[in-house]
């Protein structure tokens, strides 16, 4: 099966675009919310750097797929090794995320909210790192 290129990058610009979502949503909502935990066992002193590593790494994920958007004509193989890798990182991004999601589901019902809205943040994070797996894969090839 194989995909036009117009089609591939939509569906690369769509996941660049849910990668800053997914930053934006733990920015405004997940951090405040972390900091101002006064659960036992809480430290967020620890966790909102980690947090803030998340963001940072994910921004710079949707760079590189926005960089690889306006590059890369066709498929090659430095886009596909470099979308290989940029999937690997939000995988492991949205893992942490799952991590994290878990540890607070027991914080009580304060962060219960925070609970799911960091799983939602973690599927989307592992959605776009099997769609840019599969992209990589499925875009033309240079003729």
């Amino acid at each position: 099966m194989k995909m036009s290129h117009m089609s591939s990058r939509r569906m690369l610009l769509g996941c660049t675009i849910l990668l800053v979502l997914v930053a934006i949503l733990l920015a405004l909502s997940v951090i405040p919310a972390v900091k101002s935990d006064s659960s036992p066992g809480a430290n967020p002193d620890r966790a909102v750097p980690a947090f803030w590593v998340n963001i940072g790494l994910t921004l710079v994920a949707a760079t590189a797929c926005a960089v690889i958007v306006i590059v890369s004509k066709e498929r090659s193989r430095a886009s596909t090794s470099s979308l290989v890798v940029v999937g690997l990182v939000v995988l492991m991004l949205g893992l942490a995320l799952v991590d994290a999601a878990s540890a607070y589901r027991s914080h009580g019902p304060s962060m219960q909210s925070i609970s799911t809205l960091l799983f939602i943040c973690a599927a989307v994070d592992i959605l776009v790192g099997i769609t840019f797996g599969v992209v990589a894969f499925l875009r033309p090839k240079r003729v």
